[in-house]
């Protein structure tokens, strides 16, 4: 899945558990940005929620 720098940095902040308002706050930018990177995170790898997409990332990491 490729994604962008600013995608890469919501990710990380995702897959710590974090809510969108403190993704937001954490990258110095709206909750309705955080909202539009998760998203298009969850478009891009397929899958329509937030602990899907921890789920693929988490099995793709022990797959390697």
């Amino acid at each position: 899945m490729r994604v962008t720098r600013r995608e890469r940095d919501v990710l990380v902040l995702l897959l710590c558990g974090k809510t969108n308002k403190q993704i937001a706050e954490a990258l110095n930018i709206s909750g309705y940005t955080a909202r539009d990177h998760v998203s298009s995170l969850l478009q891009k790898s397929g899958v329509k929620t937030r602990a899907a997409l921890m789920a693929q990332h988490l099995e793709k990491k022990k797959s390697r």
